[in-house]
């Protein structure tokens, strides 16, 4: 400790402060200069990508499966979209009829039987 530091110390402390003073590491010129170096290098180092080819390797099969995943859920809403239920009709014939239902004369469906008629 310096000299201003020591004289706020309580008076019990005096003989520890002196005894870590006396056995305190000195450290040599040279000792400095090697640590001046080690971390100038390390410091100035470049800096590498952390991860490894394994990381690598991790990161393009996720990409893979998720453009196969793409693939195949557009696909499948391609073969859903071109299904055809109408029976040859488009969607205006086979989907989308004028009127109520039974008993309408614009409706017109298969089953035409299974009306119920309203009575006479």
């Amino acid at each position: 400790m310096r000299k201003k530091e020591t004289d706020r110390l309580p008076d019990d402390l005096h003989g520890i402060d002196a005894r870590l003073q006396a056995h305190r590491p000195e450290v040599s010129a040279l000792e400095l200069d090697q640590l001046k170096l080690r971390t100038a290098d390390r410091a100035f180092r470049p800096t590498t990508p952390t991860y490894g080819r394994q990381q690598l390797m991790r990161s393009r099969f996720v990409t893979m499966m998720l453009v196969l995943g793409l693939a195949v859920s557009g696909g499948t809403a391609g073969v859903i979209a071109s299904h055809d239920s109408g029976n040859g009709k488009s969607a205006d014939e086979s989907q989308y009829k004028p009127g109520k239902g039974c008993g309408d004369k614009n409706h017109e469906h298969e089953r035409e039987d299974e009306c119920k008629k309203p009575p006479r």
